[in-house]
């Protein structure tokens, strides 16, 4: 193997993370807490992500590509769960987003045929190591946080149960939505033309963006009701 083509593999691992899990492990092994390195490595991914490969985004603003990874939907999964970690009485609404980001995702995928936009062909993008930290941030993260709820007992000083997943927690997670979608999506869709997702395009029917949203609606509520059942009957 020449000089060249040695400096170009260790580029390549660079450049899409492959190191990552070495990293994940010792963040483990120095917290002892699985979650929380899962969500460490799972943003520091997606940050690597659009540092290396920005410049892919053609169809973006060049000076707005690297907000691109606070943008999306499933972004604001990585602030639900922080926020749950260090304020563990955000559990609900944490699941209750993560629930929509996982169930919502592939629904939308399974049965809508939706795309992310950002799916990139790249002779140095490594496809199917990227497709695994995309598949672990829509599912492997709900499944942590429902291992939380099922293993750990939320008890105040009376030994009663905290009131979670209650009619507020339902009405914060949709407040979740409307904010992301009007704080964040609207302008980032008015100033990049970026639709995010194939289907909230304007190749997209009214028909299947009317389905998506009711979708959406759908899932905070299942998420909410799942979560009250978990907690207050199993």
């Amino acid at each position: 193997m020449s000089q060249n083509t040695l400096s170009y593999s260790i580029w390549k691992v660079i450049k899409n993370a492959l190191y990552f899990p070495v990293i994940q492990f010792f963040i483990y092994n120095v917290s002892n807490d699985f979650f929380l390195s899962n969500i460490i490595i799972q943003k520091l991914y997606v940050s690597n992500y659009y540092y290396h490969f920005a410049y892919l985004y053609n169809y973006i603003p060049q000076k707005y590509v690297w907000m691109k990874q606070f943008i999306r939907f499933t972004d604001t999964g990585h602030i639900a769960s922080f926020l749950y970690y260090f304020y563990p009485e955000f559990l609900p609404i944490a699941h209750n987003v993560h629930f929509v980001i996982t169930f919502g995702y592939w629904i939308s995928k399974l049965l809508f045929h939706m795309s992310d936009l950002d799916d990139i062909a790249d002779k140095e993008y490594i496809t199917w190591f990227g497709n695994l930290w995309t598949y672990g941030n829509h599912g492997l993260i709900y499944l942590l946080l429902l291992y939380q709820i099922t293993t750990k007992q939320y008890y105040n000083a009376s030994s009663q149960y905290h009131n979670y997943f209650t009619y507020n927690d339902l009405l914060y997670t949709y407040m979740w939505l409307y904010m992301w979608f009007i704080c964040i999506y609207l302008p980032w869709r008015y100033y990049t033309k970026d639709a995010v997702y194939s289907i909230l395009s304007n190749k997209s029917s009214i028909k299947h963006k009317i389905s998506i949203v009711i979708i959406m609606h759908l899932f905070i509520y299942i998420a909410n009701t799942f979560g009250y059942f978990i907690v207050n009957v199993v």
